[in-house]
């Protein structure tokens, strides 16, 4: 179990670290990774060669935010605030040419 971080997302770091978490808890679940990829148009090989990009993280917490339910679940699991993920998203769209 994880505790709650105590990690301010005031970062861009940070808010890649929420990104790639979410891609993980995506990514370990066919039935949650499946409507990201349809929704895409992305096809597994192609996460490999664009999981660092900025504007696919924002994508990927966009499709997070869209469902709460996953929004709901990949923060318990993280134990972080579901706000944390909106934060996060902000940040990053917010600082597109760091990243990428």
């Amino acid at each position: 179990m994880h505790s709650r971080r105590s990690k301010s997302l005031s970062t861009g770091q940070a808010a890649r670290e929420v990104a790639l978490g979410a891609l993980g808890f995506l990514a370990a679940d066919p039935e949650r990774i499946g409507p990201f990829l349809a929704e895409s148009g992305l096809s597994p090989a192609d996460l490999r060669g664009i999981a660092g990009s900025t504007a696919f993280h924002v994508a990927l917490l966009d499709f997070l935010i869209n469902r709460q339910d996953l929004l709901i679940a990949y923060a318990g699991e993280a134990g972080i605030d579901p706000g944390h993920v909106v934060a996060a998203r902000e940040i990053l769209a917010h600082d597109g040419t760091n990243g990428d």
